[in-house]
């Protein structure tokens, strides 16, 4: 990249957003525990960005005392609204910082895939005031439409209303600040308005039309979509992690995981172990994958004399025949027979189990592990060895709420859906 200057808008209130998140600004809306500008900001370190200026206002402290004036090597300044400048005001109010040079725009609640280096392209031919990002979608009436010729050169700007397809603005700009002497703005002014609509017939305004990822999270619905898109992200780069290392080690619960539970009773016969749909598809996944495979479980119906040692380890012996049965493998499993009230350490959250599995498996490192499990105590295990943890809502609801305040990397309906994201 030769522009390496970007705005970065982050002065509103998220208004729309206060029901779902804390009263903070928008872009540092926690998307997984994460501020979204922390995301934004990944995206522009991998497109080359060397100097962001952040555009702040209601409660820049905030953003201020996160960042510094550092991120990555990136060279953060801000820029301060004492009092709202709209879009427009914002931009002229930033672009100072740049001295004449050529810098992009981005919005700080708005992330766009978009390809940086063809607005650069276009942008250096020097044959346009300013090259907009533009988005195709489908089925929308959140935004406005712009329509381009075929020479990419933007011809009109469209009002609200529903689309069955429709190219937006992406909310993505390359420009430089001379684009400002078109007319005599005043210190606050809408961007959109007083540039786009106003003065549109005194610019060149060229369109590239990118159709890759774009979130908006101005709303609550699509703030809920961008966890659930990034959390698709995350997982699909760990697969890829775990498919061309192939030193991970999967660590399984039993009950509720690979077993179907028996309701306030425990499994002590081997007529009695049912697996939960498409279990054995998902382990045979696992197994493609996995260099170690482990089941570490508790069984303190042992130790209330419900069924005795020989039992649970043919009630094992069949879980794992049925399993190579269909290709798939279990290394090892590992159980915890005594009573919870006794708070052994081989009973989960203890790490008693782990450390037995990595006795038998010195080669396992539980920073490359993942612990998949139904239970609080499952992924506190997890926790607590610095594992990924995968969560599976096969329990009760009451159990479901309370192991969303733990720390879960993934959170899946069951083994089968999280082993798809391995495929």
């Amino acid at each position: 990249m030769k522009i390496t200057n970007a705005i970065i808008l982050a002065g509103g209130k998220g208004t729309r957003l206060k029901s779902v998140v804390d009263d903070i600004p928008k872009p540092m809306a926690p998307i997984n525990d994460i501020p979204f500008l922390h995301i934004l900001l990944d995206y522009l370190y991998n497109a080359g960005m060397q100097n962001i200026n952040i555009a702040v206002g209601y409660k820049k402290e905030i953003i201020m005392n996160y960042f510094g004036n550092a991120y990555r090597g990136m060279k953060i300044s801000y820029t301060i609204e004492d009092k709202p400048l709209g879009t427009g005001g914002a931009i002229l109010k930033s672009s100072r910082v740049f001295k004449g040079n050529p810098f992009f725009v981005f919005n700080g609640d708005t992330l766009f895939f978009a390809d940086l280096w063809e607005m650069e392209k276009e942008f250096l031919s020097h044959d346009s005031d300013l090259v907009m990002a533009i988005k195709p979608m489908k089925n929308f009436d959140r935004y406005g439409t712009v329509t381009i010729n075929d020479e990419n050169i933007i011809t009109t700007f469209n009002e609200k209303k529903y689309c069955e397809n429709g190219n937006i603005n992406g909310g993505i700009y390359l420009m430089d600040n001379s684009l400002f002497l078109i007319d005599d703005f005043k210190e606050t002014f809408s961007f959109e308005k007083e540039v786009f609509e106003n003065n549109f017939n005194k610019l060149k305004i060229k369109g590239i039309k990118l159709d890759s990822y774009f979130i908006d999270i101005g709303i609550p619905s699509d703030y809920f979509k961008a966890e659930k898109d990034f959390k698709l992200i995350k997982i699909k780069e760990l697969a890829k992690k775990i498919k061309t290392e192939k030193d991970w080690t999967l660590f399984l619960d039993r009950d509720g995981v690979i077993n179907k539970r028996i309701p306030g009773n425990y499994v002590k016969f081997t007529d009695e172990f049912k697996f939960m749909d498409n279990a054995l598809e998902a382990i045979k996944t696992f197994s493609q994958f996995f260099k170690t495979i482990v089941v570490v479980t508790n069984q303190q119906g042992v130790g209330k004399r419900l069924m005795n040692i020989q039992r649970i380890h043919e009630v094992h012996d069949y879980m794992t025949s049925e399993i190579n049965k269909i290709g798939g493998r279990i290394d090892k499993v590992y159980y915890c027979p005594e009573l919870a009230k006794l708070n052994p350490k081989c009973r989960k959250p203890n790490i008693g189990m782990a450390l037995e599995a990595l006795k038998d498996f010195p080669e396992i490192n539980f920073n490359k592990s993942i612990m998949v499990g139904d239970s609080i105590s499952d992924i506190q295990f997890g926790n607590r060895l610095n594992m990924k943890t995968v969560f599976l809502e096969t329990k009760n609801e009451e159990e479901i709420i309370n192991a969303k305040k733990e720390n879960i990397d993934f959170q899946y309906k069951d083994l089968f859906e999280f082993s798809k994201y391995l495929h």
